[in-house]
């Protein structure tokens, strides 16, 4: 089969139109923060304006903290992490059809961490700044946790949304890369808190696979029935969180003195999952999402569907 037909038949699966319009709701985040570090290039001045300052506080700061970045490094970073995690699930959204859950969902979490980041820096007696987008990418980045069981779920027909030791072990194990990662950019290999704190997190995250086991062998056992396009799903969110890490946790600010909030970050996760789940099974209940359009047509989108019907108690519940 010739590259050309390939492309063709990829077309006439995805709905591109329609697609691209819930990519545009997606983007607009990041279009916002691109017009802001463009105005602060012109004028410098903004910069430290609408970034919260507690020695010169404004309450319109609460709300445009999150847009302004300490420079362009900062600011791409920030919108890089952001790209990856929020256009990868809305791409999971897509494929278990649940695209207006998601961009509401996202935009939810947004405001919630909007208020809740600038809150944080205030109440927070070893801050007197905030500024950047990646409290809201941790958050969103928890959210893409929820999608990713919902994921599975979808493509197994099992109840895996509410396994809450994948869950924990996710976040143990994106502490203790975050705690090493210090260590090693900061050369803290011999500080005692340092490693007490690394040893105790992941003596919890041996604890949470063991407690929860049967939930791991519940995902080995399912990966193993899905086909490799499926199994790069789960290789690549692996791929997302290991450049979160790497990249935003806990990185000396390039040309600044400042460092980024490692508990901010870590509360931005739990808020993405906690406010993700509890919103998730909410909003299901309204008619309103699930009564979405297919973007993917074809076989995959009927076998997606039929098993999307499949509860783990065997009852039929209708897929949008």
């Amino acid at each position: 089969m010739s590259i050309f037909k390939k492309v063709k038949d990829v077309r006439s699966t995805i709905n591109i139109r329609l697609f691209s319009v819930y990519l545009a709701v997606v983007l607009i985040i990041p279009a916002i923060t691109t017009v802001i570090e463009y105005l602060v290039s012109v004028y410098p001045a903004l910069r430290s304006s609408l970034q919260v300052d507690l020695q010169n506080f404004h309450m319109y700061q609460f709300f445009t903290s999150s847009f302004v970045h300490l420079n362009f490094d900062h600011f791409l970073a920030n919108v890089t992490a952001y790209l990856l995690i929020a256009i990868y699930g809305l791409v999971l959204a897509t494929l278990v059809n649940r695209k207006r859950l998601y961009l509401v969902l996202s935009k939810i979490i947004v405001v919630i961490f909007l208020i809740f980041g600038a809150f944080f820096a205030f109440f927070n007696a070893t801050t007197t700044y905030y500024a950047g987008l990646s409290g809201i990418d941790s958050a969103l980045a928890g959210l893409l946790l929820i999608f990713w069981l919902i994921y599975l779920e979808h493509m197994s027909g099992r109840r895996m949304r509410s396994y809450y030791g994948l869950v924990l072990a996710g976040v143990l194990a994106l502490s203790a890369g975050i705690i090493a990662r210090y260590m090693l950019l900061y050369h803290a290999e011999r500080s005692v808190p340092f490693i007490v704190a690394l040893a105790a997190v992941s003596c919890m995250l041996v604890l949470a696979v063991a407690l929860y086991r049967h939930q791991f062998a519940d995902l080995y056992r399912v990966m193993r029935e899905f086909a490799w396009s499926a199994r790069l799903i789960t290789i690549a969110i692996v791929a997302i969180f290991a450049y979160f890490v790497w990249n935003l946790f806990p990185e000396r600010l390039a040309n600044s003195t400042r460092t980024v909030s490692i508990s901010l970050h870590l509360a931005g996760i739990i808020i993405g999952i906690l406010a993700g789940y509890l919103f998730v099974v909410y909003l299901e209940q309204m008619d309103y999402f699930n009564k979405e359009k297919q973007v993917i047509s074809g076989p995959y989108g009927d076998s997606a569907g039929t098993s999307a019907t499949r509860s783990a108690g065997g009852s039929q519940r209708p897929d949008p």
